[in-house]
């Protein structure tokens, strides 16, 4: 009797796992997706864009922004039909989603999104460069992803990607578009008509994968062609490249007007500190294209690592110099030529139109006022050549040996014993590259610099220092 229950309670379970597994098989799985993340559009125009169905059916649009027509979805042809209004009221929205959802059988529905918006376009690609700035909020923007920095090098991009930015979210939609990059900036949460304001690396790769090259975008509500100064015949940027502000009356301020740090002679920069005072060294946060974190690498120059090459596929890895390389970050193949102080190169880091100063625009530039106590929480100076006036944040660098930010001048003990807070205020440096390249060694470059004492070289010019260095740059106007 109980070998009969048994085996009858035997049978039942056997039955209900066969009746489970004949029902999950029922179940089928599907997916959904667009050929783009975005569409831009003008007021009233009709755009059709394509979508991938794997195993759906029952597809219908659940979301779409307010005030626009229906959109109409060819299934066989895989389309999505949508037209913007013609105008807008309190009734429409120029931005928004489009949501499409469909089900497989027996299975939980799938959706994909799609960002329309009547925004417009600018195509940046008629001004080759390694950095661009953008300014307008809410704007697509487009630049050749074929071709380097210098336009005419060309490239084998198959695909483009967000390698880095300040802020996640600050750069959206990025796709390869007819052989361009194409993305989307908003506008900050604060003020609809201001650009939102960061740093970003977006890369091209090849078929494989492999990063080929990079171009900095520099989303900034500035001008450069409306606030320069001119130094000893230079029209210079009145900032840093990168820096979002030129201004040490609040910490905020200060920190962003830091900039981004550049190795002498590579185009890609590094992000800048976390904290104003950058007291542990440490950087500011970085995400990827999909808004995870990424981090700062470091490599020791070497053979391998010390390449142009490596340093194009590399631009999150600050490359650390040593006695081997000549403190330079390369190994070997130490160039006088990636800067040039007579033209723009395809190295150079600025935007179109302008280049890195050399060390002639910064001649015999002097503080302006005298050094009093107090000082040490300004982090920057106003410099003068005599007619013109600049404000220069005191930034440090990013170090040789170890690629974290220093920004603390270090006096030896003999020295700061004897120190004067009224003529040696600040516990800061400012220290800037110039396209010079130093003469007599193949390892040293020059650079500006300045500091605390009141007299006796405060602000120096001309100066040799190691390229695997870190530094700011200011940006002068091609002639």
């Amino acid at each position: 009797m109980n070998y009969m229950k048994r085996f009858a309670g035997l049978v039942c379970a056997v039955a209900a796992i066969v009746f489970f597994a004949s029902c999950s098989k029922d179940k089928e799985s599907g997916s959904l997706s667009f050929d783009s993340p975005a569409v831009f559009l003008s007021a009233g125009q009709t755009v059709t864009v394509g979508f991938k169905s794997v195993n759906l059916q029952n597809l219908s649009v659940t979301n779409k922004p307010t005030g626009w027509s229906e959109p109409t979805i060819d299934v066989a042809a895989q389309t999505l039909t949508i037209t913007a209004p013609g105008s807008f009221d309190d009734d429409e929205v120029k931005t928004g989603s489009v949501v499409l959802a469909g089900s497989p059988k027996g299975g939980s529905s799938v959706s994909a999104t799609l960002f329309v918006g009547v925004v417009e376009s600018e195509d940046l690609s008629g001004k080759p460069a390694n950095s661009y700035i953008v300014s307008k909020p809410e704007h697509n923007y487009l630049f050749d992803a074929m071709h380097k920095g210098d336009g005419t090098s060309s490239l084998a991009t198959a695909s483009v990607d967000v390698v880095w930015q300040s802020k996640s979210g600050l750069i959206q939609y990025t796709e390869l578009r007819d052989g361009k990059v194409s993305f989307y900036v908003g506008a900050d949460s604060d003020d609809e008509e201001k650009i939102k304001e960061g740093n970003a690396v977006i890369g091209a790769y090849d078929a494989g994968g492999t990063l080929i090259w990079s171009w900095h975008i520099w989303a900034v509500n500035y001008n450069p062609e409306t606030s320069k100064v001119l130094f000893n015949g230079y029209n210079m940027m009145d900032r840093n490249l990168g820096a979002l502000a030129n201004d040490n009356s609040t910490t905020d301020k200060i920190l962003a007007s830091y900039g981004l740090y550049y190795q002498w002679g590579r185009k890609d920069p590094f992000i800048g500190p976390a904290s104003y005072n950058a007291a542990n060294g440490a950087s500011a946060s970085m995400y990827n294209g999909g808004g995870s974190r990424v981090y700062l690498k470091t490599e020791v120059s070497s053979a391998e690592a010390g390449t142009m090459d490596y340093a194009v596929r590399n631009p999150l890895t600050f490359i650390v110099g040593v006695a081997g390389s000549e403190y330079d970050w390369l190994w070997s193949a130490h160039s006088d030529a990636l800067w040039s102080a007579s033209q723009k190169t395809v190295n150079d880091p600025c935007p179109y139109g302008w280049r890195v100063a050399p060390s002639g625009a910064f001649d015999n530039l002097a503080i302006v006022g005298t050094p009093a106590v107090g000082d040490e929480a300004k982090y920057g100076w106003t410099l003068t050549d005599g007619n013109a006036e600049s404000f220069f944040i005191g930034a440090g660098r990013r170090r040789y040996d170890n690629g974290k930010i220093l920004n603390i001048y270090n006096p030896v003990p003999a020295e700061a014993q004897s120190r004067n807070t009224a003529t040696e205020a600040q516990p800061w440096e400012g220290l800037y590259w110039t396209s010079d390249a130093g003469s007599g060694a193949q390892s040293p470059a020059f650079y500006f610099w300045f500091e605390k004492k009141t007299s006796g070289g405060n602000v120096e010019y001309d100066v040799p220092y190691a390229r695997a260095n870190g530094m700011q740059v200011r940006c002068v106007r091609e002639k």
